[in-house]
């Protein structure tokens, strides 16, 4: 039965939404090709992709990151911020696809829910994700974003790392959450270095499959994607005096050994596994 509005969604379509619908949600830090990966899909009428559908959840990514025990809650705050939108896609007969680094600490709620949800968990380089983010202002911004951003329970140890340690740390725990998911719910999952998914046709038609589509792009077309650069930080004339962004910051192999050594001190495992060289 199709029905022209999510109103008129009965009992026993409900029922077969919850248990069989397969979202896709990319997972990541952010400043790792989130906005990207809107770009792809928007190529493909089959998909409904977002970067950081509203409500984005900005402001609970930290409550939720320390608040696990708290099912419940998580679960019910996913629901009243997604429900709709994912089911108006189930009823267009479309794939929902978000991708949003706020989703990341919601996953055990998601499965729960929707237990046929797939995940792309995508990484970026530590060293890389850490520039873009000190030129984004992260975690020294005075704004609701950061207010939300994940940090640390131990005090002593947060308020004495530096600018990169904190942001190496917001890297590693983020991705070790996602790993700690990942071993328990290893089909549900494609794991992608952003790297090679913007310089790689044959990991960009991996990434494709996984979510459902078939590529009907030309080379020219593939290669002007992953080309296209967006969300770069920029530094507007009329940014407000509690946004601390940067225009420019060096590259990581530019960095003094003693801030290359901070961050390894931090990343070091998981950058390995992921085979980035430090």
């Amino acid at each position: 039965m199709k029905f022209q509005h999510i109103h008129h969604v009965n009992t026993s379509y409900l029922n077969n939404f919850f248990e069989n619908y397969a979202p896709v949600f990319v997972l990541n830090t952010g400043r790792s090709g989130s906005a990207f990966i809107q770009t792809i899909f928007n190529h493909f009428d089959k998909v409904d992709a977002y970067h950081e559908a509203s409500p984005n959840l900005f402001l609970l990514s930290n409550y939720a990151f320390s608040n696990q025990e708290n099912d419940e809650v998580l679960t019910k705050i996913f629901e009243a911020a997604r429900f709709e939108l994912i089911l108006n896609s189930s009823v267009n007969h479309k794939i929902y696809l978000e991708s949003n680094q706020c989703l990341v600490f919601y996953i055990n709620q998601i499965t729960k829910i929707f237990p046929n949800a797939k995940f792309v968990h995508l990484t970026r380089h530590p060293g890389d994700f850490v520039r873009s983010a000190i030129m984004k202002g992260w975690h020294k911004n005075d704004s609701v974003w950061e207010l939300g951003r994940i940090k640390s329970k131990q005090t002593d140890l947060w308020i004495n790392y530096s600018h990169i340690e904190k942001l190496g740390w917001v890297w590693y725990q983020t991705h070790h959450f996602i790993e700690m998911f990942k071993a328990n719910n290893p089909d549900s999952f494609i794991t992608l270095r952003l790297e090679d998914l913007t310089s790689n046709s044959d990991t960009f038609n991996v990434f494709l499959k996984f979510v459902g589509v078939e590529n009907h792009l030309n080379n020219q077309q593939i290669n002007d994607i992953l080309n296209h650069k967006i969300n770069k930080v920029t530094v507007s004339q009329n940014e407000p005096n509690n946004m601390h962004k940067l225009s420019s910051y060096p590259k990581y192999l530019e960095w003094s050994d003693n801030d290359k050594k901070a961050l390894i001190s931090i990343v070091k495992n998981l950058s390995t596994q992921y085979n980035y060289s430090l």
